[in-house]
């Protein structure tokens, strides 16, 4: 058998835990495939125990552990794809979450300020479009900011005579 870990490569499962006892004649060979994901249920696998002489174990190894091996490596790739989709689904959700608590700091303060007693549009339209253009570059359609925005034009360049 020269193609003995060649054959094992092919199979995609990058690791395993191979024992290997004699008994005369007989041999018993356990193949415990390891996998890179987190998942525990994956921890849990027993391995695949071969037992005969040591020539059968020769001529049947690969045919017997193929269709399992084939079965667990898909099981290994789709976890391993799950738990990737899951880190992902999770930063967005935290980036939708810290987006969402910005804006909402962002809005309170633009309502207070537009609340104030001493809010002059005249002199105070810059700050108010500043902090409405904060918040639409964190969501483009936000519509108290782009009122904000929009009202707020008017006093840019006040026309004395109209």
């Amino acid at each position: 058998m020269n193609n003995f870990f060649s054959t094992l490569h092919e199979t995609g499962i990058e690791q395993y835990g191979i024992s290997i006892s004699f008994d005369g004649d007989a041999v018993s060979v356990s193949v415990l495939p390891k996998s890179s994901a987190k998942d525990k249920a994956l921890q849990s696998l027993k391995p695949l125990t071969l037992r005969g002489t040591v020539q059968e174990v020769d001529d049947k190894f690969f045919e017997i552990l193929q269709k399992p091996l084939e079965r667990t490596n898909a099981l290994f790739r789709n976890t391993v794809a799950f738990e990737q989709a899951l880190k992902e689904t999770e930063l967005k959700t935290q980036q939708v979450k810290k987006k969402k608590e910005s804006t909402g700091k962002k809005t309170t303060e633009l309502k207070q300020l537009l609340k104030e007693k001493d809010f002059n549009p005249m002199q105070d339209y810059k700050k108010a479009t500043d902090i409405a253009n904060e918040i639409l570059k964190i969501d483009p359609n936000h519509k108290e900011a782009l009122k904000v925005v929009k009202d707020m034009k008017a006093y840019e360049s006040p026309k004395l005579f109209q």
